[in-house]
């Protein structure tokens, strides 16, 4: 039964994320859908979730792709789409981050994936990032909070 409600959450991220990919235009508009079983899952898409720091680093350019906000484990995650190269981006956070008050405590990859991982007063996570071709990255935030 947990690799079927497990199976159903991943296809519905899968979907949230195609859909905020395949979007046109600027459109910000933001999706919830809490799931069935009362599991404290809520899936978005189109905007930073209420649960993400006002501190945490989200580049200007982003788009906010599929979302998830875990209340049973203090949980939050994002993706984001962003013009801009992996370079670029991996250097984004690696300024960033700090400069927001969290401390990067490890980090590495390799030349199309990298990975950091954060501490801080109001939250701890993961961001990692991948190249995602022609000049775009795609990073995946996970934030944990305390």
């Amino acid at each position: 039964m947990k690799k079927i409600k497990l199976t159903a959450i991943a296809l519905i991220v899968v979907s949230l994320f195609a859909a905020g990919c395949s979007a046109t235009g600027g459109d910000s508009s933001t999706t919830e859908v809490t799931s069935a079983d009362g599991s404290g899952v809520i899936f978005g898409r189109g905007s930073v979730p209420a649960t993400v720091p006002e501190s945490f680093p989200v580049p200007d350019e982003a788009v906010v792709g599929a979302t998830l906000i875990d209340t049973n484990r203090g949980i939050t995650e994002m993706v984001l789409n962003v013009p801009a190269t992996f370079d670029a981006s991996v250097k984004y956070y690696e300024q960033n981050l700090p400069a927001s008050g969290y401390e990067i405590t490890s980090r590495g990859g390799s030349e199309i994936n990298w990975e950091l991982v954060f501490i801080g007063g109001d939250a701890d996570g993961v961001v990692g990032v991948k190249a995602a071709g022609n000049g775009l990255s795609s990073i995946t935030v996970q934030i944990t909070h305390p």
